[in-house]
């Protein structure tokens, strides 16, 4: 059996006693795929933001799956991405903003002429307040961690090969840079190293260690490298990574023929386009593999204050604990997955960890080293009984300058209806189920026997947790 952190016991080989993995000929690929700075309002499916980019394709995924209403992410990036690669809160791994201690790479190439018209500009808005820490590099995931692909490396008795393409966000200057990816048990890695792309039609690409100049669409570009990295797996199983930068800054008019749909402005624009390269990749990917392939969507963070739209409000979006910045969208697909499905659940990007473990048939509990502690709860029953909540509570953070910022972190905790949080240094308590968007700080008046009951256990809760270190 196997003990996470929040006191939920999961079966081991939970996936093929509920007939999630089939036989050694027939084990399930694995498709990860991460939206770069969307909240659930950016989803028409989720039905919760006004006029949202037309996302035909991720649609499609949530009529033949299951989409998660209360998924919750990181406020950004970096602090996602480590979440998922090693199954720990930031307050653990020391990454609580993205990482900026940058090893060098070559200028790009020019931006070819033909994209001059397509530039824009803007950058991508986040909350949080400044601090004494805030001027600090910001390191990148440590070689010493216990990461998702390091599993797989475990378990080569089941044949699988790995890959992580597009945005990575997790290597620094004293981590391995260009290498980290493989450093840390990816078997190939063809993507991008910092927060964004240089320019989205001239960039450095970083295959396998070696930097060399691009010029084209990089999001164009980098599923071309998915598709033919998947076909040259043959009958083998697999799991990918594969990180949009879309549609993360620099906001730019995408190419005409990239889009799925034709809503105004370029921030939709970017999401129709990244909807488009999704619809490519899965269309690549032959009908009964794909049949026999989970494929995972999910936003990193919320929406850019820049960009974000109603119910969410600019500076309570990416960069904030608010539910703009850590309530994204979440979609699973898949053998065995219920289709057509919506869940409740309380998932947190942690869980990833060691539910991808499982649906590759991996035991977590036989295969993460004994003395690594982690925050992941498998979510794999719930994809077939989407009643099923495997969490009470759900976790993120956010700080600057690395382990020396915890103690001052913003963070939240929300249980089914309640939410305690931290920001900016001010506590503040919200019912999600009566105020969804977070109008109302319970703190501000008196609060009644039931939410002084949620307040002090979520409190409890959230101190037990952050002590745990």
């Amino acid at each position: 059996m196997l003990r996470s952190r929040d006191g939920t016991w999961r079966a081991a080989g939970l996936a093929i006693a509920l007939g999630f993995v089939g036989t050694a000929n027939s084990a399930p690929n694995i498709l990860l795929i991460i939206g770069d700075d969307m909240g659930v309002e950016t989803v028409a499916s989720y039905g919760v933001g006004e006029n949202p980019p037309a996302t035909a394709n991720l649609d499609d995924l949530a009529r033949n799956g299951v989409r998660f209403t209360n998924f919750w992410s990181q406020p950004v990036c970096s602090p996602t991405r480590a979440t998922i690669v090693t199954g720990r809160y930031g307050f653990r791994t020391g990454i609580g903003r993205p990482v900026t201690n940058r090893g060098e790479l070559p200028e790009p190439p020019p931006i070819p002429e033909w994209a001059l018209t397509n530039i824009g500009t803007g950058m991508g808005g986040g909350g949080m307040g400044t601090d004494g820490l805030q001027s600090l590099p910001r390191h990148g995931l440590g070689v010493d961690e216990y990461t998702l692909p390091q599993a797989f490396d475990a378990n080569g008795h089941l044949g699988y090969s790995t890959a992580a393409i597009g945005k990575w966000h997790l290597a620094d200057a004293d981590n391995g840079w260009q290498d980290h990816a493989i450093q840390v048990g990816f078997d190939y890695f063809s993507g991008g190293l910092t927060g964004g792309v240089e320019s989205y039609f001239a960039w450095n690409s970083v295959v396998d260690g070696e930097v060399t100049g691009a010029v084209g669409y990089a999001p164009t570009a980098k599923v071309d490298d998915g598709v033919a990295w998947i076909e040259a797996q043959g009958d083998n199983p697999w799991f990918m990574w594969f990180g949009f930068n879309l549609p993360h800054t620099p906001l730019h008019t995408p190419p005409d023929d990239t889009r799925t749909g034709t809503s105004e402005g370029v921030y939709a624009a970017m999401i129709e386009t990244m909807d488009a390269q999704i619809g490519r990749l899965l269309a690549s990917i032959e009908p009964d593999v794909l049949e026999n392939t989970f494929v995972i969507f999910m936003g990193d963070n919320g929406t850019p204050s820049g960009s974000v739209t109603a119910p969410f409000q600019p500076g309570r979006a990416k960069g904030a604990v608010y539910q703009g910045g850590v309530n994204v969208p979440f979609i699973v697909t898949g053998p065995g997955v219920r289709r057509g499905a919506v869940s409740d659940a309380l998932v947190n990007s942690t869980d990833l960890f060691v539910t991808i473990m499982e649906m590759a048939g991996i035991d977590p509990a036989e295969t993460i080293p004994a003395d690594v502690t982690h925050d992941s709860v498998s979510f794999l029953a719930t994809l077939s009984d989407p009643a099923a909540s495997p969490r009470d509570w759900v976790y993120a953070d956010e700080f600057f300058g690395g382990f020396a910022g915890v103690e001052t972190a913003d963070y939240a905790m929300r249980n089914e209806r309640y939410k305690l949080m931290r920001f900016d240094g001010v506590e503040e308590f919200y019912d999600l189920q009566a105020d969804p968007y977070e109008h109302r700080d319970l703190l501000e008046g008196q609060l009644s026997a039931e939410q002084r009951t949620a307040y002090e256990t979520l409190r409890a809760e959230l101190e037990k947790l952050r002590s745990s270190r």
